[in-house]
Parts: structure tokens; sequence; C-alpha cells
């Protein structure tokens, strides 16, 4: 009996064990996160499922951080619309996107602005442009080979001088 007792005892502890080690790790990588409203209650929520380790490295839109959220919602993520908004504020303040000077942003730019800096025909500027008004914003260059009457080629060489 005080065998089986030991034994017992000892495979619960190999069991939590990992449990103690993530929620050590968890810990520490929530040191990693920038300070802000938000943090916490980002922490909370979002490492339940996958945890934050996801999140850092990732730079979003304040648009693609809410899409985002709302999907993680809809999967599990619990939180009021208040508590979820809050996230996305957080996430957008610390992990927004960081717009390249020197690139075209392709969701947002004018035809004639396409033309001169990515060397594109008025036509093909002006399909780009069109394109995006009736589907949406691109999300990489590879979204723009599907345009009739843009030139594939054209767009893989100037690829690096884009951004969505």
């Amino acid at each position: 009996m005080i065998g089986e007792v030991s034994k017992s005892r000892i495979f619960r502890g190999v069991l939590t064990l990992p449990v103690f080690f993530g929620l050590v790790a968890a810990g520490a990588m929530a040191d990693e996160f920038p300070n802000g409203p938000g943090k916490e209650l980002m922490i909370k929520t979002c490492d339940v499922c996958h945890g934050t380790d996801q999140i850092a490295g990732k730079n979003k839109s304040e648009a693609d951080w809410r899409s985002t959220v709302i999907r993680m919602s809809q999967h599990g993520a619990k939180g009021s619309q208040d508590e979820l908004e809050k996230i996305v504020s957080y996430l957008a303040a610390n992990f927004g996107k960081k717009e390249d000077p020197n690139k075209v942003n392709v969701n947002t730019s004018g035809a004639k602005d396409l033309e001169t800096r990515l060397g594109l025909t008025a036509k093909e500027a002006d399909a780009i442009v069109a394109f995006r008004a009736a589907h949406g914003n691109f999300r990489e260059w590879g979204d723009l080979l599907v345009i009739y009457g843009v030139n594939g080629e054209k767009i893989e060489a100037v690829k690096d001088k884009m951004s969505f």
C-alpha cells in the first residue's frame, strides 16, 4: 500500500511539472510585453488558448487586430465587448503595423502614386484601384496578379517596394 501511494504521488507530481513550468513561462513572457492599459487583460484572455508568444513580433493594423480578436472570441476567448476593445487598443498601440515610408501602400495609394512610384502604366494603376474598390484590400503582392490588364512580371519586379 505504501508503494502504491508513493507511485501515485510521484505520478501526480510529474503531471503537475508541465503546468508549473507553463505558468512560470507565461509569467516570464508577460514581463516582456510593454506596460499599458489592457496588458493584464490581454494576457489573461489570450494566454488561455495559445499563449501570448504568438502575439510578440506580429505587427498588424488596428483593423487587423480587431478582426483577430473577434475571430478569437468566436473560438472561445472570453470577454465583454468593452474588454475585447481594450485588448484591441493595447495590441494596436504596442504591436501596430509600422509603415515604411519608402514603400508604397497599395491599399491606400491613389492611381497616380502607384503609377509614379511603382513604374506602372496609368491603365495598370487605374485597374488596381478599381479592383481594390470592388473587392477590398490586398494582403500581399500576389493578390495583384489576378487583375486583368496588370503586368504580373512588372508587379513581381517591384514587390519589395510595396506594403499592404
